[in-house]
């Protein structure tokens, strides 16, 4: 099972994706996944400032891992140079050259909306008295290594009055709001021009797991909330209804005896004296007799 930064890739796989269609997505398999012009790479990018071996990402238990194959080649994550490896999380974008590649999850629906329930309450119920703590630390842009609080409920935008406010041509003024409720996490997109984007994924609304990371044009943010569940990697599903459990047997030794049952029941079997036939009286008159013989004896001796 590959361990992503919080999304595990064992039913949902993680893809390279190319925005401008330079080749088709790609399955990240464990191991290494090449890049490069020459023939034989698992992505062939035969475009110019592409080297023939140029970059590789590898693929284990500990997450995924790029390596920089050749000392010319001009590799970026998240539009940061990188010159020998970088680790990768869902919603990177690698540029080999001039090419950008998006990692995503396998299929879009792993990144889940929240339940209707959820969508339909006010904004004051869902975070009102919420414990959950969470916040968003800049992987990029000019919040890069910063910190940002979530306190129940965060608009961002381009407008200076929001509490996380990105000064980026592809961010709307009300572009986004996350609201933090007990033991949940959820964004919405407030239908801007520019995509929200959630582990690469464009979404209007979406449930957020510590390790995700949130894209708004070119500003991203991974969010970090302790004691939070990671997201799992397949939707919850729901289970049979467990059957009753039926209480053992009863044994005979634990059978109840009634009062009013005959006292033969309670003991079916016949005693061995009945067996051989024997009375009890006869029994009880051979004693007496026995016991005045001796009683006479005694008195013979004085």
């Amino acid at each position: 099972m590959l361990q992503f930064r919080g999304f595990r890739a064992a039913g949902n796989a993680v893809r390279l994706s190319f925005p401008n269609g330079e080749h088709a997505d790609v399955l990240v398999a464990p191991g290494e996944t090449t890049i490069g012009a020459a023939p034989g790479n698992a992505v062939v990018l035969a475009l110019p400032g592409v080297q023939g071996h140029h970059a590789a990402i590898v693929a284990d238990a500990r997450g995924f891992v790029l390596l920089v194959r050749h000392s010319a080649a001009r590799v970026h994550v998240n539009a940061r140079p990188v010159r020998e490896k970088a680790i990768l999380r869902l919603g990177d974008v690698l540029s080999v050259d001039s090419v950008n590649i998006l990692l995503k999850p396998d299929r879009d629906a792993a990144i889940e909306p929240p339940p209707a329930i959820e969508l339909s309450a006010s904004i004051e119920a869902r975070h009102r008295g919420a414990s959950t703590r969470a916040v968003l630390r800049g992987v990029s842009g000019p919040y890069f290594g910063k910190v940002v609080p979530i306190h129940g409920r965060l608009e961002i935008g381009s407008d200076p009055a929001c509490g996380l406010a990105l000064d980026d041509p592809g961010v709307a003024r009300q572009h986004a709001v996350i609201e933090v409720a007990t033991g949940a996490i959820y964004l919405r997109d407030l239908g801007s021009a520019g995509a929200t984007r959630v582990n690469g994924v464009v979404v209007r609304e979406a449930v957020l797991h510590p390790g995700d990371q949130i894209a708004f044009d070119r500003d991203r943010f991974l969010v970090e909330a302790p004691g939070m569940p990671v997201r799992r990697d397949d939707p919850p599903t729901l289970t049979a209804t467990p059957a009753p459990v039926r209480a053992p047997p009863v044994t005979q030794t634990l059978r109840a005896i009634r009062v009013d049952e005959p006292a033969a029941d309670t003991d079916p079997q016949p005693s061995a004296a009945q067996d051989r036939g024997w009375n009890p009286w006869a029994l009880l008159a051979a004693a007496v007799l026995i016991a005045g013989a001796f009683a006479l004896l005694i008195v013979g001796f004085r």
